[in-house]
């Protein structure tokens, strides 16, 4: 049996389509997992931070099946994207994510939709994330820019993932139960 392969990269550096198939519950992060991560990575700026891993597969199509890490991935994206529509330009994530049973979850994460976020509970768990993140950035008063800056900064430089890519004859389903 192939095994697959392990590496650390920066959360910066992470790129591509995700998929999260409908064997996962959906996004269910709430304020104290968001506000954990946020201060987890405030207290060790400037140090390497490592994050759970991220366990994917590659699909036929050239994007990933996110098998392990969609909450982290999620929360991640949002930060990312909170920096960009209110900082930094130029943070905008470098992967998209789709979760298989929830129509236009792409479009939502991103903001590009005006979809009522009480139309379903992935939607309103992630607002009440963005918002979270909001509220956690505002807390720094006239240094919200800085602490962007510097956290936007960490994810490329400091924060790492073991990403690890399952080989193709590895059932995902399997893979995710045993996780």
């Amino acid at each position: 049996m192939e095994t697959g392969s392990l590496k650390v990269m920066s959360v910066g550096d992470v790129q591509g389509e995700f998929f999260v198939p409908s064997y996962q519950r959906g996004y269910r992060w709430t304020e104290q997992e968001v506000g954990t991560l946020l201060n987890d990575l405030r207290e060790n700026s400037g140090r390497t931070y490592y994050l759970q891993p991220l366990v994917v597969k590659a699909r036929d199509d050239g994007s990933w099946e996110l098998v392990d890490g969609q909450q982290r991935l999620t929360t991640l994206y949002l930060i990312l994207r909170y920096i960009r529509d209110n900082h930094i330009q130029s943070a905008a994530p470098g992967y998209s994510i789709t979760y298989e049973t929830r129509s236009g979850s792409k479009d939502f994460l991103e903001g590009t939709t005006d979809v009522d976020p009480g139309s379903n509970i992935d939607f309103s768990h992630m607002a009440r994330a963005y918002a979270c993140i909001d509220a956690w950035f505002s807390q720094w008063d006239h240094r919200t820019s800085h602490e962007a800056s510097r956290l936007h900064g960490d994810l490329y430089d400091n924060v790492k993932v073991l990403w690890y890519e399952a080989p193709k004859e590895v059932d995902p389903r399997d893979l995710f139960t045993r996780l």
